[in-house]
Formats: structure tokens, C-alpha cells, sequence
């Protein structure tokens, strides 16, 4: 509902928490909820998106690979649904001397 289609009379007989809403629904926020290595430098970071009210709205995946010589190998972006379903892939490998090479979307189709 866009509240500027609204009259001032309409406005009058939403509540509050009506207008609140109205106002918040697509709004997000997206936060890290869990960063890890391991033993050869990999890391994997998982992020969460939840709407204003707490509900979960979609989550993704980073892993990060690397070479011997510390540059970056890898990074592989997986997003999922709230309900964790494969939603896109994303996959950019770099050179060993530090440049892109290349980059491959791997998109899913959303149900």
C-alpha cells in the first residue's frame, strides 16, 4: 500500500502500528552471524537478512580460497531463501599472480 495514495481521512483510520508497518515492510537489515578459518587460511563468513520485525529473509554464503602466497584464490558467493534454498551462485577465480581471471554466475531459478 503506498500511504501517499492515501487521503488525510484514510491516514485517520489506520492505526498506528498500521502506519508503522506500512512504512518498515521493506526495509532490512543484513548482519554476520558467523566468521570462521581454518588451518590454511581458508575463511567462510555466513550473513543473515532479516526484515525489521526479526523474520528471516534470505541468507548468504562467502568462502574465500587462497594460493600459497597468500593471494586470493577464490571467492565463492551462495545465496539462499529463507527457507535455505539455493537461490544463485557465484563464483570469481582470481590468477595466482593476484589478477581476475575469471568470473562465473551459476544462477538458480527461484520457485
Amino acid at each position: 500500500m503506498d500511504l501517499s495514495s492515501l487521503s488525510v481521512t484514510e491516514l485517520n483510520l489506520m492505526t498506528k502500528d498500521q502506519i508503522i508497518f506500512e512504512l518498515t515492510k521493506d526495509r532490512t537489515e543484513t548482519k554476520t552471524i558467523a566468521s570462521k578459518g581454518d588451518k590454511r587460511g581458508q575463511l567462510q563468513e555466513i550473513r543473515e537478512t532479516r526484515d525489521l520485525a526479526g523474520k528471516l529473509v534470505s541468507t548468504q554464503e562467502v568462502v574465500w580460497t587462497y594460493f600459497r602466497n597468500g593471494n586470493v584464490n577464490s571467492i565463492t558467493i551462495i545465496d539462499k531463501d529463507s527457507k535455505s534454498k539455493e537461490t544463485g551462485c557465484k563464483v570469481v577465480k582470481h590468477n595466482e599472480g593476484g589478477g581476475l581471471a575469471t568470473e562465473l554466475i551459476i544462477s538458480k531459478e527461484t520457485a
